[in-house]
């Protein structure tokens, strides 16, 4: 402890107060709390007050607990070990879950989630079962597990995906650690780590700006091989009544906002060797796979500017030779794909490719030694069959015009004498054009001027009138030709193919936005009708479940109730042949009567009460068939009424009420499951009540059980 140090006291678990150390001497320290209020404590201070060690939760809580709060809403488990560490004993998930709370947290984004936190807890390195419930900081662990938990999201990625061995404990470790940073990782890392079944509980609103050079080969392999895969089956129509096939329920996972072909496209272009972007190349087509096209080419546009000094340049051709192989068969297989109708952006794609191979033809530096899979590149795209000649040619005249108004330029600005002029045009034309012809020779009539005629300006010849207008019959041999051939103006013709290619621009513009909006209104329409085919499936699904289930429940009645039946049915038998005995009995009695009128009148009386135990256990069975009916009107009830009423005539009553709480008597009662002070009537026992019986007799006791308490 020191001065400017936090301190806490603590009322129980809970945090009452925080202050701060303002002196401290041998015997005493002055601490100010929260509200300006002082206190001499003295030394040693006592339990209750705490010295917060800076960097731990405690003090993170004291001095900015809204940043505490956001740390544990992003990452519970972080803050909940670094707490487990810090408590140096035994501990439970209760425990810990007041400590926070007691701190000022909320805890309510995962008040259902603690026993899924607890699990991710105990995968995390250090942290040790303790018992049943506790939970433990080993600081013991072994320099493997230590490096494990340093390691960042994609380092800990990198560990998940690579082909050694790992056990099941390691593995759960390193895909907590991927999990929480999926915001440090890179798309083709996030990817990656979703197809190898980390869970992602947050994905981006929109992909950060991919670099998969800086990617791992392996990570980039697994993240193209995903991509392909989420994307067919987000191509596919599930129709409604099937179910969606696992790669769909994976897709379903990926918001349908973060597109994924193209992350595929800086892939392609990446000048590396690369087995993950030679995949992606042969997935791509239609626009994505222009713009990996584009991408590559203005990849080879940046290798000209290479100094021959500088380090880019000693693997430059290391560099351009995978990619050129790459682009050079996806160029290909996009020429060959031309659409038959509506074909206004693939000829938009071949017209642009086609001016900035013959833009990079005239670079003067293509001639170099070093830049020879540049110009391998462009004289390959410059002479692909598959581009409409038309296009190649106004791409070549183009050039040749901008390399004339360059040389002119240069020309006229002093920069250059006639003769470097002339070799420069020359310099840039050759390479721009192969097949080009010749330059068309001076007129005749211009060669017989002499020095006069050379001197001449040529515009003159064109632009002025009067020369014209005397050469005619009079004078046949000045050059006819020159003057009734009309010389061609090249910057005229190219101005006017300009304009109108141009104009087909802008309406090739208008008609792609037209089609990408008429697009994204069929992509959100689709969309909505997979969600709702897919809301119709799930509730045909519970119909069926809900349907299913009462055929059961109607199919267990119906059994229940034929048995049902079939035992009153027997009942009434019994009740009958019962009945019949009973009757046989009296009958019996009276004669009995009648021939021993001498017997005495106990036995007489034994041998009614013997007669009447036959129907009092008769009305025992009816009355358990009543009993367990759960309709009172039912048949087995009205049954047993009756047999009752039948029997009352004979003295016969019944005793205690189903359900009835009563007193225990030995004599009227008998509970199988032993005898308490207060019972509950299970089935009524029935007692017979003589005319000359001080009490009744009991004939059947009463089923009862003790109350519980």
């Amino acid at each position: 402890m020191e001065i400017g140090s936090l301190v806490e006291q603590c009322d129980g678990g809970a945090v009452r107060r925080v202050g701060t150390v303002r002196a401290l001497d041998e015997k005493e320290v002055v601490v100010e709390w929260e509200g300006g209020e002082s206190e001499h404590l003295s030394l040693p201070v006592p339990e209750s007050v705490r010295t917060l060690v800076p960097g731990t939760i405690r003090h993170k809580a004291a001095t900015d607990l809204a940043a505490l709060q956001t740390e544990f809403e992003v990452n519970p488990v972080k803050v909940l070990t670094e707490l487990v560490r810090e408590t140096g004993e035994r501990t439970t998930m209760t425990a810990l879950r007041k400590q926070i709370e007691g701190l000022g947290i909320d805890t309510g984004g995962i008040a259902d989630q603690w026993g899924h936190t607890r699990r991710l807890l105990l995968a995390v390195p250090n942290v040790k079962r303790d018992g049943q419930n506790g939970l433990r900081w080993d600081g013991k662990g072994s320099k493997t597990t230590s490096s494990i938990r340093r390691r960042s999201a994609s380092e800990a990625l990198a560990a998940l995906v690579s082909s050694s061995r790992k056990t099941k404990d390691a593995k759960q470790s390193l895909s907590a650690a991927v999990s929480a940073g999926l915001e440090e990782l890179s798309p083709y890392e996030l990817l990656a780590a979703h197809a190898r079944d980390v869970p992602v509980t947050e994905w981006p609103r929109q992909w950060a700006k991919p670099h998969p050079e800086r990617v791992p080969e392996e990570i980039r392999l697994i993240a193209a091989e995903h991509i392909i895969d989420m994307s067919r089956a987000r191509s596919r129509i599930v129709l409604p009544g099937t179910e969606p096939s696992p790669p769909a329920l994976k897709a379903a996972e990926i918001p349908s906002h973060l597109e994924l072909l193209p992350l595929l496209v800086p892939l392609v272009a990446m000048p590396a060797v690369s087995f993950a972007a030679d995949k992606a190349a042969k997935a791509l087509s239609g626009e994505h796979a222009w713009n990996a096209l584009r991408t590559a080419m203005k990849c080879f546009e940046q290798a000209l500017p290479v100094s021959s000094g500088s380090e880019d340049l000693q693997d430059q051709e290391e560099r351009l030779t995978p990619l050129s192989t790459r682009v050079r068969g996806l160029l290909k297989t996009v020429l060959a794909k031309r659409p038959k109708e509506d074909d206004l952006q693939w000829l938009d794609f071949a017209e642009e490719m086609a001016f900035r191979a013959y833009a990079l033809l005239a670079d003067p530096r293509i001639q170099e030694q070093r830049n020879r899979l540049v110009r391998e590149w462009a004289q390959h795209v410059a002479g692909h069959p598959d581009i409409p000649a038309e296009l190649r040619e106004a791409a070549r005249t183009a050039q040749a015009a901008a390399a004339a108004e360059a040389a002119d330029a240069a020309k006229t600005d002093g920069t250059g004498g006639d003769e470097t002029a002339t070799e420069g045009r020359g310099t840039e034309a050759a390479p721009e054009a192969p097949t080009m012809p010749a330059e068309k020779p001076e007129p005749k009539g211009a060669e017989e001027g002499g020095e006069d005629a050379s001197a001449e300006p040529a515009s003159t010849a064109i632009t002025t009138d009067e020369p014209l207008q005397e050469v005619t019959d009079d004078d046949p041999n000045r050059a006819p030709e020159a003057v009734q051939e009309p010389k061609r103006d090249p910057q005229a013709e190219i101005e006017g193919l300009s304009r109108l290619l141009e104009e087909e621009r802008s309406n090739a513009e208008t008609a792609r936005a037209e089609f990408e909006r008429q697009l994204r209104d069929a992509s959100e329409a689709l969309a909505e009708t997979e969600a709702t085919a897919k809301r119709l499936r799930l509730r045909v699904a519970d119909e069926e479940k809900h349907r299913a289930e009462a055929e059961t429940r109607a199919r267990e009645a119906e059994t229940a109730a034929s048995s049902a039946r079939q035992g009153l049915e027997e009942a009434e038998q019994r009740v009958e042949a019962m009945s019949r005995q009973l009757r046989r009995r009296d009958d019996e009695l009276r004669q009995s009567r009648q021939t021993a009128r001498g017997a005495s009148q106990a036995q007489l009386r034994q041998a009614r009460i013997d007669t009447l135990r036959v129907l009092a256990a008769v009305l025992t069975e009816v009355a358990d068939q009543a009993i367990h009916e759960d309709d009172e009107t039912g048949p087995a009830n009205a049954l047993y009424r009756r047999a009752l009423a039948r029997a009352a005539a004979a003295g016969v009553l019944d005793m205690g009420v189903l359900g009835e709480e009563t007193d225990y008597d030995p004599v009227r009662h008998r509970a199988p499951g032993g005898p308490a002070a207060r019972v509950v009537v299970e089935r009524p026992g029935f007692v017979w009540q003589g005319p000359r019986e001080p009490e009744p007799v009991v004939l059947e006791q009463a089923v009862v059980r003790g109350v519980e308490q």
